[in-house]
């Protein structure tokens, strides 16, 4: 991944074990209910025209210690770091065998890629304000 990200011209620092588990945590707080029932969001080829159109030059693509419910996260491994990225916004569906999300710093939006991209419903895009019920 560290590769795609320089070849993109995007600038990476790889989040320490800390920083991983916090901005997990902080997601969680956000999103890890919320994929329960029927909730709004876009999946597959509508998450994708949804991540592109994010005007984000600074974000986290950090994977899944666990589980998240309403959603086919499972970890087995961990198949990438964490990072913090200043850049272009990229395509990061070919690592298809990790479990992560990528999201700018304040969460107000995020892109979930499972082993199941584009298989069956993924990859997953929903913003936070779909969660509080403002279209707006």
């Amino acid at each position: 991944m560290r590769d795609d990200l320089s070849r993109a011209s995007v600038d990476w620092d790889r989040l320490s074990d800390r920083e991983r588990i916090e901005a997990e945590a902080a997601w969680r707080r956000v999103y890890g209910r919320a994929f329960r029932g029927r909730p709004r969001l876009r999946h597959g080829a509508k998450a994708d025209y949804e991540y592109r159109g994010q005007a984000c030059d600074h974000y986290l693509i950090v994977p899944f210690s666990a589980g998240v419910p309403g959603l086919p996260v499972h970890v087995y491994r961990r198949a990438i770091a964490a990072y913090e990225c200043r850049g272009p916004l990229i395509a990061l569906g070919a690592f298809c065998d990790a479990e992560f999300f990528i999201s700018p710093p304040d969460l107000s939006w995020s892109m979930i890629h499972t082993h199941e991209d584009h298989a069956l419903d993924g990859p997953y895009f929903i913003r936070a304000d779909w969660i509080a019920g403002d279209v707006g």
